[in-house]
């Protein structure tokens, strides 16, 4: 019984190496957006009008690929700085837009703020690639 489960495992990695299911993109790496990237991830940002320390962003990729945002980082008018880290990371596929809100930022109190997104791709200097694909 043992010989043949081995036999089974084996069977089907020699299988799926040989089509290329994990060879094919295994070089792929995460690396940071470039700003001129980041310019192309449109941005909205506001505040929910029920409760004013809730800030609200609606993310739009216009990347050909899919990127992740695994945080934002925030200046406040005093010059306190804030990281607020996604959890899970917010991922969005090329052309779709998602949504996320951060609790205890106030209109107010807000000077700046940032996102750090990133994306998979072979080396830094190409384009993100889909890893799925």
């Amino acid at each position: 019984m043992k010989r043949w489960v081995w036999f089974c495992v084996s069977l089907v990695t020699h299988a799926a190496f040989g089509m290329g299911w994990w060879d094919s993109k295994a070089s792929l790496q995460g690396f940071d957006l470039t700003p001129a990237e980041l310019k192309q991830v449109g941005i909205q940002s506001g505040w929910s009008n029920d409760d004013p320390q809730l800030m609200l962003f609606e993310l739009d990729n216009r990347l050909s690929g899919p990127i992740y945002c695994v945080g934002a980082s925030f200046e406040m008018k005093d010059g306190k700085k804030r990281q607020h880290v996604f959890e899970p990371k917010l991922y969005i596929p090329a052309g779709q837009k998602r949504n996320a809100s951060i609790r205890g930022i106030e209109k107010k109190d807000l000077k700046t703020y940032g996102f750090g997104c990133r994306c998979m791709r072979k080396t830094a200097d190409t384009v993100c690639e889909n890893p799925y694909k």
